[in-house]
């Protein structure tokens, strides 16, 4: 089964997509169901449909990183779907974790991908694959449909500008939180609950994150002056907040807390919300929740990309 989002990244994918995956289907001597989605949720429908029928389904998610959410909503906890992904979107973090969206748009490895069972992160708000993530970073995702609209600022352009908005704006909100073993109380300008490595168009949040340890990777960050803001970014954007012991690297450590967890409550203690991104999709809220759904969804990787995934790096210890 193949949903394809017409509306997700720049071009109309069920205009250049389809008569690609009806070629590498007759390849693969295979009579694949394409369903192109008609308004929101409708891939949850789609979904939703396929688990009820009891039948095992190949379920390829073509579009952005909403309609990966989508799908993900409605496949959790079911046995009989598999859960690939075609970018097609402008943000593609999902695939990133394990390579390029070029990689992901090889639809003849896709329709030979391989199943591993990974994680989600649980939440009041549904389900998610990669991060659930507050503060700046969420101001940043809940910016860039805005930078969107307007003329000449798509894909990379729209990230940046909300960046930049973001940096030039003042988040602080005061917060407790309460792990499988710790309690404690801060300031904090951001925070990423992570089960997977990247978001936010390319940023490495959780550098040693694995989608298959029962863990979620919690990175907390206190208020940075403006000055110094932009240049630890840029360090967080590739990853260098974080040693591969789990320790804060120096730059970061007047200002960074990391740990790892199962579960995690959040309460705001400002009574000021905070603006939330669960892989995508925006939302504020005073108090947070997030645990770690072991193994229930299984993924499609293609071939190549699973063998050496670093974000399924538990696998087999």
């Amino acid at each position: 089964m193949f949903i394809v989002n017409p509306t997700a990244g720049k071009e109309d994918a069920s205009v250049t997509l389809l008569p690609r995956i009806r070629a590498a289907a007759e390849r693969a001597r295979i009579q694949p169901t394409i369903a192109v989605t008609r308004h929101a949720g409708h891939a949850r429908e789609i979904t939703a449909a396929c688990a009820s029928s009891g039948e095992s389904v190949r379920i390829y998610a073509c579009g952005g990183d909403g309609t990966m959410n989508e799908v993900l909503q409605e496949a959790a906890g079911q046995e009989n779907l598999f859960v690939g992904c075609i970018p097609c979107g402008s943000g593609n973090d999902y695939v990133r974790n394990f390579g390029t969206p070029a990689d992901f748009l090889d639809l003849d490895a896709q329709i030979a991908a391989e199943a591993y069972p990974a994680d989600l992160i649980r939440t009041p708000q549904g389900y998610g694959i990669d991060i659930y993530a507050a503060g700046i970073d969420a101001q940043v995702a809940n910016g860039i449909p805005k930078w969107r609209r307007m003329p000449l600022c798509g894909g990379t352009t729209a990230y940046t500008l909300s960046i930049l908005e973001a940096v030039c704006s003042t988040f602080r909100h005061r917060l407790y939180i309460k792990t499988d073993t710790l309690e404690f109380e801060g300031t904090y300008m951001m925070l990423a609950v992570c089960n997977a490595q990247m978001y936010g168009g390319g940023y490495c949040a959780a550098p040693y994150a694995s989608m298959d340890d029962g863990l979620l990777d919690v990175v907390l960050l206190k208020p940075v002056p403006r000055l110094r803001l932009a240049g630890l970014l840029q360090g967080y954007r590739h990853g260098k907040h974080l040693a591969a012991d789990g320790t804060v690297t120096k730059a970061f450590r007047p200002y960074m807390t990391f740990l790892r967890t199962t579960t995690i409550d959040i309460q705001v203690l400002d009574q000021n919300p905070l603006i939330t991104t669960l892989d995508g999709e925006c939302s504020p809220q005073l108090n947070l929740h997030a645990e770690v759904a072991r193994r229930s969804i299984r993924i499609l990787l293609p071939p190549k990309l699973a063998q050496n995934a670093p974000v399924l790096q538990a696998m087999g210890e």
